[in-house]
């Protein structure tokens, strides 16, 4: 369980990083065109940018930054090997790429060794960090931050050492003056039967009113489960001395009956097994409201998520990827393509059914990310970025730009534009679009900005292996390039 199994789609290899900017402006009809590249760096071989958002210490501040996980780095805690950090990176960019670059800051959630315990006398550990995967998810909201660590060990049983992947995450208020952990899966609920392979953390955010969810997908025989705390319960009454803590107010979704094992709730990563669907639950109770299901078993239906009104009638739309959904044409074998669902709120809770963006890049991965880009061309109405990671003529990755409008279900989302990676297209490397995040007004110039992270695989020589589920079919990449895997973040905003 301590493997890297966090790196999305198997086969893929991500060794690095390193952060480009480009900063673009959209004039009418949503054309493109760089300015100025400016490149943020991290350390080689920690997946800088696995997770990305945005960050300003008050609503009111003109201070503006991006934090960007890297769960794979090493930092200053004594003893621990490949723990994973969050760095501070400050924006805008240094616009002259001829000057020194900006560097990120690693923020210090966490500085200590592990905890220790003596057993028959002899200490050993209590907690487990190395290649716990810190910063794998990261969110932020109001001045409030939360980043996770999913693969963090706790022994549970302490004479003979096992230990469980029961996941922890850090919160850090009063711009990272203050700290606190929540571990809400290390309970003496141990093993798979209970929360010993939760890995909370795995998906993390925040409710509009600024509560913490935390997604554990492993609980209950992954089955999944969702913690719901807030941040000043969490920090109030915090000491490293409580390894075990109840947070006041905390709720928590239950087991239920064996036959929702393997279900994965509290992941929007990983529903596509037999129970391929998304789950509505009311944040005050956490009681299920309902289920969007999906049609392909092995489509990864889930994998992707995004909230946003659309169609502006004053109701939150649902959209909902399956990055692996395979088309079936008649005589011929199907062609993993990628689908998008969107349902549509017509009133409180009432969906429509769901209307299909397929995608049309045969192992492109459409629907890998999902951003509400909020009303980019300024008509009245939402729009949406949908990644394509390994789509386009050389599979370096798109990202593709829908706009929203009134009657949505007689014409559809409207395609305005498709955006690619410089250095992935001209490298012919994989993954521009790999994560999206979007719909903030980052220099307060009344649009909002959209921040895709690029994941490019640069290295003497490199493969990508995708495996068809149904077929088994086996599609390899190769190419030669110098440098080693390199990930980027690309920042576009209108004019």
């Amino acid at each position: 369980r301590e493997s890297g199994t966090m790196c999305a789609f198997g086969g893929m290899l991500c060794r690095v990083v390193s952060v480009l900017w480009l900063v673009l402006s959209v004039v009418s009809g949503f054309n493109l065109h760089a300015e100025r590249p400016a490149v943020y760096g991290g350390p080689e071989g920690s997946y800088f940018g696995y997770s990305v958002d945005f960050y300003r210490p008050t609503p009111e501040s003109s201070t503006l930054s991006v934090l960007v996980g890297a769960p794979k780095a090493n930092t200053s805690q004594p003893g621990i090997i490949e723990g994973g950090a969050v760095y501070y990176c400050p924006y805008p960019p240094n616009p002259d790429p001829t000057k020194q670059r900006y560097s990120c800051t690693q923020i210090p959630f966490d500085n200590a060794n592990n905890r220790m315990i003596k057993v028959n006398g002899t200490r050993e550990p209590l907690e487990f960090k190395s290649h716990q995967w810190f910063g794998a998810s990261v969110r932020t909201h109001k001045g409030k931050v939360v980043a996770c660590a999913p693969l963090y060990h706790w022994r549970t049983v302490k004479v003979n050492g096992e230990k469980d992947p029961v996941g922890t995450c850090y919160v850090a208020v009063q711009n990272f003056s203050a700290y606190a952990e929540y571990s809400p899966c290390r309970t003496n609920d141990p093993d798979p039967e209970g929360q010993g392979f939760c890995q909370a953390g795995f998906s993390v955010d925040f409710t509009k009113e600024g509560t913490l969810v935390v997604g554990g997908p492993g609980s209950f025989y992954w089955q999944g489960q969702v913690m719901t705390a807030g941040v000043a319960e969490i920090l109030n009454g915090y000491s490293l001395k409580a390894v075990l803590r109840r947070v006041p107010g905390e709720k928590h979704t239950h087991a239920a009956a064996d036959t929702h094992d393997d279900s994965y709730l509290g992941n929007t990563h990983t529903q596509f097994h037999l129970h391929t669907q998304t789950s509505v639950i009311n944040s005050t109770n956490l009681t299920f409201i309902m289920n969007f299901t999906g049609e392909q078993m092995a489509s990864y239906f889930g994998y992707s998520v995004a909230v946003t009104d659309l169609n502006g009638d004053g109701y939150d739309d649902v959209l909902v990827g399956a990055p692996l959904y395979m088309e079936r044409e008649r005589e011929s074998k199907p062609k993993e393509v990628g689908r998008v669902y969107l349902y549509l709120q017509h009133s409180p809770l009432t969906f429509s059914e769901p209307l299909l963006l397929t995608g049309t890049h045969t192992f492109g991965r459409f629907g890998t990310a999902i951003a509400p880009l909020g009303d980019l061309n300024q008509d009245g109405y939402n729009d949406v970025a949908v990644g394509c990671p390994f789509g386009g003529e050389d599979r370096s990755g798109l990202v593709l730009i829908y706009n929203g409008q009134r009657d949505l279900t007689a014409h559809g989302l409207t395609l305005s534009q498709e955006l690619y990676g410089a250095w992935a297209s001209s490298s012919g490397l994989s993954g521009y679009g790999f994560t999206l995040r979007g719909d903030r007004d980052l220099d307060n110039n009344h649009y909002p900005g959209t921040l895709p992270c690029t994941l490019l695989i640069f290295s003497s020589f490199f493969r990508f292996t995708s495996l068809l589920p149904s077929s088994g079919e086996v599609v390899t990449q190769e190419g030669h390039s110098k440098s080693s895997v390199v990930q980027s973040l690309y920042f576009y905003r209108p004019s």
